[in-house]
């Protein structure tokens, strides 16, 4: 929903503006999503400066790079892209464990089973598998990463912004970093689901990476590594049908990536973003072409 239809939207609920700030404060109170659980997304955008226009996430990024029709239609157009999934919810719920784990709090059990209950059961989506994958997972990530490596973590779950330019800004939330200010590393936790490890860090992650490191590096860190995290989800070999023996399993296992970053590769995420940026605006100066801006002639405007 763009500004002229939340306005819309509002007046029709009765709401008048007599300043940007009254606009501000509606859209924080009614049109951004309220937490339920400690496990839940966290929309607001109160911390961003008040002449940002926009908001780039670095995990949306890549999609930007991939499929800029998806990017535009999610981002810009606010329609609504991937919802949840049982992979998603495991991930979630990993991620808090780690966080409160790095952040020496204590972490609300209660919570994490009003978050997996809060989501309906769907193709995609099995409560069972959640409650029967979370735990193991999450121990072996912190038993076997959090915990030895924690002494050196700078930040963990911090928020960051830069100005890319227009009021346009790319913000997100780190898993950690790691080091100090002067030399640090970019650390993100992912979740598979496969008896195959992996060997790199995908196009798709070190772009999301790439723009934290843009970031960071605009607010004064020094920042020259990013690292995945992987832990996988336990795979049960169970009997073979011939032999009836039984086959190998994949229980929960860390695998650490680790690569150098350079100056040429923030330069590249820079230009990229830029682009970003630019595409944005010619967007609004020339709606004839939003089509070929973005790769996907359903955008035609008559």
């Amino acid at each position: 929903m763009n500004k002229e239809q939340t306005i819309k939207f509002a007046s029709s609920k009765g709401y008048d503006f007599d300043s940007k700030e009254d606009f501000e404060e509606f859209v924080q109170n009614n049109m951004i999503p309220k937490l339920q659980t400690e496990l839940d997304y966290d929309h607001s955008t109160s911390y961003l400066p008040k002449d940002c226009v926009l908001k780039i996430s670095p995990s949306q990024f890549s999609k930007f790079i991939d499929k800029p029709h998806q990017w535009y239609r999610e981002v810009i157009l606010k329609e609504k892209g991937f919802n949840y999934s049982t992979a998603s919810v495991i991930g979630t719920i990993v991620h808090y464990l780690a966080e409160k784990v790095g952040k020496k709090q204590n972490y609300i059990k209660d919570e994490i089973y009003k978050y997996i209950n809060s989501f309906v059961e769907n193709d995609d989506y099995c409560k069972k598998t959640v409650t029967n994958s979370f735990e193991s997972m999450a121990t072996t990530l912190i038993q076997n990463y959090v915990l030895p490596n924690m002494d050196n973590f700078l930040e963990v779950e911090s928020k960051h912004f830069a100005e890319i330019g227009y009021g346009y800004y790319a913000s997100g939330t780190l898993d950690v970093l790691h080091g100090t200010k002067d030399d640090c590393m970019i650390v993100d936790y992912k979740t598979y689901n496969s008896k195959t490890k992996p060997k790199t860090i995908p196009s798709y992650y070190k772009y999301q990476l790439l723009v934290y490191a843009f970031i960071l590096r605009k607010n004064g860190y020094n920042v020259n590594r990013i690292q995945l995290v992987y832990v996988n989800r336990n795979i049960d070999g169970g009997v073979s049908d011939k032999t009836n023996k039984p086959l190998k399993s994949y229980p929960p296992e860390v695998v650490v990536l680790t690569e150098t970053i350079t100056d040429d590769d923030v330069d590249f995420i820079t230009s990229l973003l830029q682009l970003c940026v630019e595409t944005c605006l010619a967007t609004i100066e020339y709606p004839e072409l939003t089509h070929v801006l973005w790769h996907d002639a359903r955008l035609q405007v008559d």
